[in-house]
């Protein structure tokens, strides 16, 4: 028995996957620095009691005379600590004010206590008395993991005269550059690479704010009230602050430089006198202008744990469970392991913006859960309900703008199995005369005549009784649509050229803000920006503008990939219509598939029909899908970004001879 099915694939240096878009916000890491192993000295060679201790200049010297080889001796060196890089090992540069050098890692005397294990340990200003081998590494002179002697304190001694104190509302709303002195309940500790601690949330009675300070967060615990100073900033990544500028992004408000003056040592709860309740949907919809970066709330929310291949990603969802964003992380998910066993449940979360990921398409804010608890007896008035089913359910099927009749078919009921709620009635009513609701058949089918004005819809939402009403707006605009060329004209046209096409979007494309557009005369794979791949869907007749061009990747020598890039949405046509498959090729044997890809052709806009097999390989590490031979001897690779993205053609595997359709792609 034959069976067909559909697949895309994409072509990853002359190897082939099933092209469909990878929408995972793997959250972008800090640059990982390149560890050595730790080792703390040896205990064999302990320092003679009379010792005299060299400057960082001249501990400097002896390193770069040594070289990666070291010295054979150990040396005694003091100096004062400049920065400390990391918490847990005592990575540190010290001065003697003319020359630094990198300490790698700090033990007790006797080399048995790590950095983070001492009872009394130095901080930045303190003078370290140390005691190791002198070296470089990659050029970097360095005192190896060496023996803290002794260390003078001067944490006492720091001047403060320039710092103004504050409540954290205060230094929330000062100018930028300002020093100020907070005090406040740590409520959360945020980490970076590693699991190193990088950064705590302060909240007093006013309002909460985010310190950054790897020194700071390594030395305090949640609970702890401490007192604080640094200088306000609006911070924002180097690589998206072009991207915020264009939507408005001023930065989260941290403090930057942080001094640790005092801490109680206590365990207290945060204050909760400032913290405003709301929802996810609420907090995402704030305007940028607000500026509610590292400012906590109080949701009812679903916690969502979605594993990635080496990562996982949790989401804080409000209870259409739809709506929401994802938890900001440097440490591939680990960091929020602790709400693996809220996974799917409804939740009380105090929850802020960390900050607000910036990209061509615009702008959502990443979240931090400061505090996680399962939400007891929630429930939601039938009155509310009759809300919720309009605001989360009946209200986002409708655009912004029509250019085009719809002819949508218009949610009739909802349920929510969180809330929980059965069966919430929703009816629509034209409040224009540009707007029609043809009820049949137990359906509500929105047309629009065109025109050029705002039109109105009224939703009735009825629940045991209950009812709602509310009024949405949109316009609708019989806009010129300009002048197009055929797919395969534009794809005769010299790289580099701004072409406008019309089609039907036909599939998404692999680890790609990408997707296939089809005009009955050929197929094109057509790069845009997020934004705009949300916007549209399958089956959709969109009008495009962008530059016909081959993606290839710098340093190597092949044809690339043929796109229309930079790609701009002129219009969407809406529909849910079929793709002409006329221009597919169909006499192509999987052999004939294997030789073509040996070849630097260029074939990324082809597609080709062939019989095959579908094979899985699993492994401890990986998971990789094949398209295979009758005697599963030759195989052709399903280049994916994970190979769970495949998981839905499982029933395929076997010895089922199969009918695939595919694409070649060559993005890299």
């Amino acid at each position: 028995m034959k069976k067909v099915f559909l697949i895309f694939l994409a072509l990853f240096m002359f190897t082939f996957g099933i092209s469909c878009t990878n929408n995972e916000p793997k959250e972008e890491q800090e640059p990982k620095v390149e560890d050595k192993e730790q080792t703390n000295p040896s205990e064999d060679d302990k320092p003679s009691e009379e010792v005299t201790y060299i400057t960082v200049t001249e501990a400097k010297a002896i390193a770069i005379e040594a070289g990666e080889r070291g010295t054979s001796e150990k040396y005694y060196v003091k100096g004062t600590i400049k920065s400390i890089s990391s918490t847990q090992y005592g990575d540190m540069y010290i001065t003697d004010g003319e020359n630094d050098l990198h300490v790698y890692g700090v033990y007790s005397i006797d080399g048995a206590l790590r950095y983070d294990e001492l009872e009394e340990k130095p901080y930045s200003g303190d003078e370290v008395f140390l005691y190791g081998i002198l070296k470089t590494y990659k050029d970097t002179p360095e005192l190896g993991a060496s023996w803290l002697q002794k260390f003078i304190s001067h944490q006492g001694e720091i001047d403060l005269g320039e710092y103004v104190s504050k409540t954290i509302k205060e230094a929330r709303d000062v100018a930028v550059d300002s020093k100020v002195i907070v005090e406040g309940v740590v409520s959360y500790i945020t980490y970076a690479n590693g699991m190193k601690p990088n950064g705590v949330f302060l909240v007093d009675d006013t309002a909460s704010i985010y310190v950054y300070g790897l020194e700071l967060a390594g030395r305090v615990k949640v609970g702890e009230k401490v007192k604080v100073a640094g200088t306000k900033t609006l911070y924002i990544l180097d690589s998206e602050k072009q991207n915020a500028a264009t939507f408005g992004y001023l930065g989260s408000v941290q403090l930057q430089d942080a001094i640790f003056i005092s801490s109680d040592g206590g365990s207290h709860q945060f204050s909760k006198q400032s913290i405003e309740e709301t929802t996810i949907k609420k907090l995402l919809e704030t305007p940028l202008s607000d500026n509610i970066t590292t400012k906590i709330f109080k949701v009812t929310a679903i916690v969502n744990k979605v594993p990635g291949s080496g990562f996982t990603n949790y989401y804080i969802n409000d209870l259409d469970n739809k709506t929401g964003s994802y938890c900001y992380t440097l440490c591939n998910g680990s960091d929020y392991a602790y709400l693996n066993k809220y996974d799917g449940l409804i939740c009380d979360v105090y929850v802020t913006a960390l900050n607000c990921k910036a990209t061509k398409s615009g702008t959502i804010y990443r979240l931090v859960p400061i505090l996680v608890s399962e939400a007891q007896e929630f429930r939601m008035e039938n009155e509310d309900i009759c809300d919720f089913a309009i605001e989360y359910y009946a209200k986002p099927q409708f655009r912004s703008e029509y250019n085009s009749d719809p002819a949508i078919s218009l949610i009739t009921k909802v349920s929510n199995e969180y809330i929980p709620f059965d069966d919430c009635i929703i009816e629509y009513s034209s409040l224009d005369d540009l707007v029609t609701i043809d009820k049949t058949n137990d359906e509500q089918i929105m047309h629009i005549a065109l025109g050029n004005k705002n039109a109105k819809v009224k939703i009735t939402a009825t629940y045991e009784g209950v009812t709602k009403e509310s009024e949405i707006e949109f316009l609708v605009d019989n806009k010129d649509l300009p002048t197009t060329i055929s797919i395969k004209d534009a794809l005769d046209t010299i790289d580099g050229t701004i072409v406008t096409i019309r089609g039907i979007v036909m599939s998404g494309c692999v680890n790609q803000t990408a997707f296939y557009l089809n005009d009955g005369s050929g197929v094109v794979a057509v790069r845009t920006t997020s934004e705009t791949l949300h916007d549209i869907g399958l089956g959709n007749e969109v009008v495009i503008s962008g530059k016909k061009t081959h993606i290839v990747k710098d340093g190597y020598d092949m044809v690339g990939q043929l796109c229309i890039d930079e790609a701009t949405l002129i219009a969407n046509l809406l529909g849910n219509n079929e793709y002409d498959t006329s221009t597919f090729i169909v006499d192509k044997t999987f052999d004939d598939l294997l030789a073509l890809i040996q070849t630097n052709q260029d074939l990324t806009a082809n597609v080709y029909v062939v019989k095959c097999y579908l094979k899985k390989v699993e492994s401890q590490y990986y998971t990789n899908f094949y398209l295979t031979d009758e005697t599963k001897t030759k195989d052709i690779y399903l280049y994916a970004g994970s190979g769970s993205q495949y998981s839905i053609y499982n029933e395929f595997l076997g010895d089922t001879e199969l009918t695939v359709t595919l694409m070649l792609v060559n993005w890299n």
